[in-house]
């Protein structure tokens, strides 16, 4: 799955890389030309210096004299690092400061030129060559400086200008990093808003707590929710009608059962009565099945602290023989089961009262939660119902969880009521599975996976 901040980093990285790098080239080839126009021009400076030098102090004399007295003295100092050469009628003129040095002396069509060589003491010198005339006879003038300390210093700055280059581009990568994080972060409520709806909470975003570019999707989502909780309440509405409009055939039905004409027919009597408990208790089994609405918006879900005691005290009113046993939430509660309050009371209202049903005189119920060791994000809540009564076998036991819980909705006990526990826990994804009670009964264990919140 592809990451959207991921993509913008590579896209952001890729593309201060090109700027900065480009920003390092430009810099360091400006500073370089500088620096060379520089040399160029103090050397031209030098040259136009000799070559007056040259012509003041030779007026008399066929070929260029040089006088140390009168020229500048770093010409006169051996290895000075400044030197000059003139090259004239094929005589070669050398300033003391190269000490018998054979420069190289490179030659160019053009009047002006510049290169680069090795100097006397193994050090780099730039070379400025400039041709001129003298007496008709061509004069070329060399004029040469030791440059090894500007290249040094260029050296320098090329790697500071690329360390600040790298600096930046660093900088401004987590800037624009944190930047992006703190964006997204916006959308952080959206979560949260999901996770609220999956356990059943009535959510509605405002479209004034995001980013504008994200409001077209908001304004969307909550259309949408609020789409769906107008289908569940016409679902609901008309399962209603549904369930209104069946009850006055199904009097009917029942009320021609007892009329004496069927005295005389008793086999087609217990027949028609039979076929008339099989479509009621269908009938009852179909609406309550469409009445689930386990990913649709829900408006309360089913809280163990809030609803669990309601639930208790009417099975303890219909049972007062029987005791039940259930955890005090003093120290923890788990969190909201992710199922509408009706279904939550539907579940576990028809598991208790099976349970209650087919105990001796005790039902328990346990609640457990551990984290998911393959998502630390999520708890594994495990609810236990168990009674104290003489079970199932173990051949039935298997029989209904190979069939899926299925017998007989007319049959009641561990019938029709299983047979809804079912349906709910399959539209709301929760895992059901029977087993052995620790107390000698049935055991009934619902698994569900939630977000990790253990109080």
């Amino acid at each position: 799955m592809n990451s959207i901040e991921g993509i913008l980093n590579r896209n952001l990285t890729a593309s201060l890389l090109l700027i900065f790098v480009g920003f390092w080239w430009v810099s360091i080839m400006t500073i370089h030309q500088i620096t060379e126009d520089y040399l160029i021009t103090r050397l031209a400076h030098d040259s136009v210096s000799i070559e007056k030098h040259l012509r003041a102090h030779t007026q008399q004399s066929v070929y260029p004299q040089i006088d140390y007295t009168s020229l500048n003295p770093i010409y006169d100092e051996k290895h000075s690092g400044h030197y000059f050469v003139i090259e004239y009628k094929n005589k070669i003129i050398e300033s003391n400061s190269l000490a018998n040095f054979s420069l190289f002396l490179k030659v160019s069509p053009h009047l002006i030129s510049h290169y680069e060589t090795k100097g006397p003491a193994e050090d780099n010198l730039f070379v400025y060559r400039y041709k001129t005339e003298y007496r008709s006879a061509p004069l070329v003038i060399y004029i040469a400086e030791d440059n090894s300390p500007v290249k040094q210093a260029l050296i320098h700055f090329d790697i500071l200008i690329g360390g600040f280059a790298l600096l930046a581009l660093f900088l401004v990568y987590w800037q624009q990093r944190y930047i992006l994080r703190k964006g997204f972060k916006q959308l952080e409520p959206i979560h949260d808003a999901l996770k609220k709806l999956h356990t059943g909470e009535a959510v509605q975003l405002e479209v004034s707590d995001y980013p504008i570019e994200v409001a077209e999707l908001i304004d969307n989502l909550n259309q949408a929710l609020q789409s769906a909780s107008r289908q569940l309440q016409r679902s609901r509405q008309s399962n209603a009608n549904l369930a209104h409009s069946l009850k006055t055939p199904l009097n009917l039905i029942y009320q021609l059962l007892n009329d004496p004409a069927f005295k005389d027919y008793p086999a087609l009597k217990e027949t028609l009565k039979q076929q008339a408990e099989r479509i009621h208790a269908r009938v009852e089994s179909e609406l309550k099945r469409a009445r689930l609405a386990a990913h649709a918006h829900s408006v309360q879900p089913f809280d163990f602290r809030t609803h669990l005691p309601d639930l208790i005290e009417t099975l303890q009113q219909l049972y007062p023989q029987k005791r039940f046993h259930i955890p005090s939430f003093q120290n923890k509660t788990p969190p909201p089961l992710a199922i509408e309050k009706e279904d939550g009371f539907e579940l576990l209202g028809n598991l208790l009262d099976n349970a209650t049903k087919f105990s001796h005189e005790n039902v328990y119920l346990s609640i457990h939660q551990q984290l998911n060791p393959d998502n630390n994000a999520e708890t594994i809540t495990y609810i236990d119902i168990e009674d104290d009564g003489e079970g199932v076998p173990s051949e039935q036991l298997d029989r209904i969880q190979n069939r899926g819980h299925r017998l007989d909705e007319s049959i009641s006990g561990h019938g029709i009521g299983l047979s809804i526990v079912k349906q709910i826990a399959e539209a709301y994804e929760f895992e059901i599975s029977f087993g052995h009670s620790q107390y000698g009964g049935l055991c009934v264990r619902l698994k569900l996976i939630q977000s990790a919140k253990i109080n």
